[in-house]
């Protein structure tokens, strides 16, 4: 696989985890009170991506284990975490199929 080759982490939820996910998070007033209004637009956000040529990787948020992620990290629970977050697994991801390369 190239090196150079990089892609963007796009935070992703589980329909399961979506309720919860808005307890946890401090700025939940921000996003779509439903799950399915939020895939409509993560989707949208998605495919916009792609058609520009990027390669996206769908960073899960679990919730029973990203309070204790950002802690460790000094984080609030907030969009900045969670675009960290999803980064971190686009960086991951890259880094594990440039070692199977």
């Amino acid at each position: 696989m190239d090196s150079s080759i990089q892609a963007i982490g796009m935070v992703w939820y589980k329909e399961a985890d979506y309720p919860q996910l808005l307890q946890l998070f401090s700025d939940a007033h921000l996003l779509p009170r439903t799950f399915l209004q939020w895939q409509d637009k993560a989707e949208q956000g998605r495919k916009r991506y792609l058609r520009a040529g990027h390669i996206i990787v769908k960073a899960y948020i679990n919730p029973n284990t990203f309070p204790a992620w950002c802690s460790s990290r000094g984080l609030n629970i907030d969009a900045r975490a969670r675009t960290e977050f999803a980064n971190l697994e686009a960086a991951r991801v890259l880094a594990e199929a440039n070692q199977h390369s």
